[in-house]
């Protein structure tokens, strides 16, 4: 059973985001996150004993800043650490976060009680080619390669469906949002905002170059772009696309319930 890892005075977290990677949900994140006092934090690994440097890199960006002594890892668990770093600066704030992994949600779930969740999702085949293209810019592919890829697709398409299955048993409020219906639908857009009870309109590009994406400004710019990226325009190999198409069609489950499967 996940310890509770909230402290007196700082309210359960309005949003979680569950999250395929390459599905958006960065984006989406800093499209809610409204400084200072919505607050979205990408990737946090806040039940874990040591948290990545994109938290820090964005305590910082929110003004929030930690010193090196706070910082240093301690003989804590993740739920005393959050209390400890985390409590201090959401006291009076609004805040939610999202995670990239299934073995995430549902300890997320029970430490913290979201109020709400969000499910994001994006075509198999195109989560693929956007991992090998992401790997291959960023110069990770020794340590992402095809095999990581593969993996990461397999147990995270049947992750997310046996998440989504637990929201629908236990009542919890959800909402899945499509990559392709949220940054083609300003309605869909406006939808997610209500759901949330929050403004949305945030800055997209958030912290993105200070955790090596700044390739995605480039491509994408500073605003939400309807334009899709075409398989034929990314930046892989003619195997990837290979196995990219064999991963989307192994994924049947996933497919369909999100409305990828051929001819939906």
């Amino acid at each position: 059973m996940a310890e509770i890892a909230l402290p007196p005075g700082i309210d359960p977290p309005d949003v979680y985001v569950a999250a395929i990677g390459r599905s958006g949900s960065t984006m989406l994140c800093n499209w809610l996150c409204r400084p200072p006092q919505q607050l979205m934090f990408i990737e946090p690994f806040f039940l874990h004993p040591a948290n990545p440097r994109l938290l820090r890199i964005q305590l910082a960006d929110f003004q929030m800043a930690v010193s090196d002594e706070e910082w240093e890892q301690r003989d804590e668990s993740g739920p005393e650490r959050f209390r400890r770093i985390m409590g201090p600066r959401l006291a009076g704030r609004r805040w939610g976060f999202k995670e990239v992994l299934c073995e995430e949600h549902g300890p997320a779930l029970q430490a913290f009680v979201p109020r709400r969740v969000i499910v994001t999702v994006r075509n198999l085949r195109d989560v693929a080619l956007s991992f090998f293209e992401k790997h291959r810019l960023q110069g990770n592919t020794d340590r992402f390669d095809a095999a990581w890829v593969a993996d990461y697709c397999r147990r995270e398409s049947t992750g997310i469906l046996d998440f989504l299955g637990r929201l629908r048993r236990e009542a919890i409020p959800h909402l899945v949002v499509r990559y392709e219906d949220f940054t083609r639908s300003a309605d869909v857009r406006g939808s997610i905002a209500r759901f949330v009870g929050w403004e949305g309109g945030g800055r997209i590009d958030s912290h993105m170059e200070r955790f090596d994406r700044q390739f995605e400004i480039e491509r994408h710019g500073r605003q939400v772009s309807s334009r899709a990226r075409m398989p034929g325009e990314r930046e892989v190999e003619v195997a990837d696309h290979d196995m990219a198409a064999s991963l989307a069609a192994q994924a049947t489950e996933y497919q369909k319930e999100f409305g990828y499967a051929q001819g939906s």
